[in-house]
């Protein structure tokens, strides 16, 4: 019977913020006694990409296709702790502790189609002789993004578009579109209020071998369709909600997976039209801004005092973790295919790991509507008798 390994930690599930420490212990069950050079525990963090392309060249007059692989990783963390030096390992039960902490400027983990970050700790037994004994425990790990710590946020997202129609016999006036977004900045679990498409969580991947290249993946998260009309000669305002799925944060610096989140409003304006489209970046944190809740007073006690929330900033703020209400963690929103670490023997991998994020479930986005006037966005459609009515 094989020996068996447990991984425990001093949480429930294994999530841990960025500049917090990871405590815990390991618990190995031997069922023989083994030569060993030396027992440790590792804990890695690192990000991979990895894609083919497949292009053709002239060889000798005959056209051939190759395939290019492209690779890139990037580390932020390698620790090991010696728990066993060499000798003989007696059979039975060894409890190993541990204490790693995290530096301030771990990405969060994430997994996609290109790509992925991840966090593992892992006990090496260092067999004499033989290949070594690999027990691995993948985890969490975010970069906190406390959206109450950039006011710019507060500030309201406006862009407009206006689209010419001048395809006859049906061209028409331009029609005038505005999509205003509350805040700048939103948590999982919160409801960007407006009338709106949620559209294009965007990857952004970098290679270096063979060559540097980048490489963009792009996810729907959501999605509303809004079946109204807006007639000639006429304006409206419709409102509208999506909630943010449990996502990672916005990538703060620039590494080889950046994460980038994009709203995207489309109208529909039929026949023989192209639809018109409205885009605007947003950023998506791990603690979400207090004056976008219900009630702002009561915020408190879901904004801890994180490692990026400067001393004194908030006397009132809650010292820790421990002492707030903290958001529910929920499986990241997979969509589609996940990346395959094909430099890790395949008895040793975790790919089926899949992150877990924040969910401010009982965070609440204000949802009173806004009121009708020269600052309130519009869709306008201009008078045109040719032109047929936009469709939503």
């Amino acid at each position: 019977m094989p020996s068996s390994c447990v991984f425990e930690f001093d949480r429930p599930n294994p999530i841990y913020y960025s500049g917090e420490t990871i405590n815990g212990r390991v618990v190995l069950n031997t069922t023989s006694n083994k030569s060993v050079n030396a027992v440790y525990i590792l804990f890695e963090g690192e990000a991979k990409v990895g894609w083919e392309e497949t292009h053709t060249r002239t060889v000798n007059e005959k056209i051939e296709s190759y395939t290019e692989y492209f690779r890139g990783t990037e580390a932020y963390l390698n620790t090991r702790t010696n728990v066993f030096g060499e000798g003989e390992l007696l059979q039975g039960r060894h409890t190993f502790t541990f204490c790693i902490p995290l530096p301030l400027d771990c990405p969060t983990s994430c997994v996609e189609w290109y790509g992925r970050i991840s966090y593992e700790v892992s006990l090496v037994i260092d067999l004499s002789w033989r290949f070594n004994n690999v027990f691995k425990q993948p985890l969490t790990v975010l970069q906190t993004y406390n959206l109450n710590m950039y006011p710019e946020m507060l500030v309201p997202l406006v862009n407009e578009d206006i689209k010419y129609f001048c395809c006859w016999p049906c061209s028409s006036g331009p029609v005038v579109s505005t999509l205003t977004i509350p805040f700048g900045g939103y948590a999982p679990g919160q409801r960007i209020n407006y009338s709106l498409q949620i559209d294009n969580q965007i990857y952004e991947f970098k290679a270096s071998s063979p060559h540097y290249k980048t490489r963009t993946h792009k996810n729907t998260l959501s999605s509303e369709f809004q079946a109204e009309r807006v007639l000639r000669l006429s304006k409206r305002l419709i409102n509208g909600s999506l909630v943010i799925p449990p996502v990672p944060p916005s990538s703060r610096l620039n590494r080889i997976i950046n994460v980038y989140y994009m709203i995207s409003m489309a109208i529909k304006t039929g026949y023989c039209h192209t639809d018109s489209e409205i885009e605007m970046p947003i950023i998506i944190g791990t603690i979400p801004l207090a004056q976008s809740a219900q009630n702002p007073l009561s915020a408190a006690q879901w904004i801890p005092q994180t490692p990026d929330t400067p001393a004194g900033a908030a006397a009132d703020l809650p010292p820790s973790y421990d002492n707030c209400k903290l958001p529910s963690f929920e499986q990241a929103t997979h969509i589609g295919g996940k990346f395959v670490d094909t430099d890790v023997n395949e008895h040793d991998r975790t790919d089926d790991f899949i992150p877990r994020y924040p969910m401010y479930t009982n965070f609440a986005t204000p949802t009173a509507p806004l009121p009708e006037g020269p600052d309130v966005p519009i869709l306008q459609l201009p008078h045109n008798p040719n032109a047929p009515p936009a469709n939503f």
